[in-house]
């Protein structure tokens, strides 16, 4: 041996170069088929009296039943400041992930979070700027605004990649999903968590619906970043 590099060329016949062509096309196309999809509708029950408008609020992810971790690709999904609310109200990401918050508002906005499972402050930015915070850690995350005391919203960092939002009218579809036995956790920023479980076939979609219980729910203050409480918003000048 010389060691040199050489080359050579392999010649199929027509017939076999089109076998393998369709082989090869095959492949990924089964895997992807062999995987299930979890589908259903959430549904809130209220207080006598009370109607659901927030059913994209919720949020359903799945995690092995064994409890293996499984990760997820980040994301970069933004929530605008717009008319002292922040919209959408609820966004779903994977640890790792940026979410931006840009600002569409006249005056100026603060966005932070100090009671979930990590803590961020943005300070103070006007219109037409953007901050982002980086989100580590999964968890419920609320967000507020410094200076505008009834802007809320959640960032919910799910540690895998089969999760879903649900729609307006509740219906949610989770795709891709490999087969075997999970926890379909269920999450709403009214009406807290549920979890159940449920297992996932190769090639077969399930339906599963979730109710869950918002009739306890009240709106409760909270304090500023600085730990005290939100003075009038008739005397904001920001």
């Amino acid at each position: 041996m010389d060691g040199s590099v050489r080359s050579f060329t392999l010649r199929l016949r027509p017939a076999a170069a089109a076998w393998l062509a369709a082989a090869v096309a095959a492949a990924p196309a089964r895997g992807v088929a062999a995987q299930g999809t979890i589908s259903g509708r959430i549904t809130v029950l209220e207080r006598e009296g009370s109607r659901t408008t927030d059913l994209e609020n919720a949020v359903l992810w799945l995690e092995p039943a064994d409890g293996g971790g499984t990760g997820g690709a980040p994301s970069a999904p933004q929530i605008v400041m717009e008319s002292r609310t922040f919209r959408p109200a609820v966004r779903v990401v994977t640890p790792g992930s940026t979410v931006p918050f840009p600002n569409y508002d006249p005056f100026r906005h603060n966005v932070f979070s100090n009671t979930g499972p990590g803590a961020f402050d943005l300070g103070l930015y006007g219109r037409g700027e953007v901050r982002s915070a980086r989100i580590d850690r999964p968890g419920i995350y609320p967000i507020f605004c410094n200076i505008h005391a009834r802007m809320v919203a959640y960032v919910v960092a799910v540690p895998t990649p089969w999760h879903a939002q649900a729609g307006a009218d509740g219906h949610f579809e989770i795709p891709r999903v490999p087969g075997g036995r999970y926890r379909l956790r269920a999450w709403h920023d009214r009406a807290g968590e549920r979890t159940q479980d449920v297992t996932v076939t190769d090639g077969a979609a399930a339906r599963v619906d979730v109710a869950l219980d918002a009739r306890g729910w009240r709106r409760l203050p909270h304090r500023n970043k600085f730990g005290q409480e939100y003075p009038p918003e008739s005397r904001d000048r920001y």
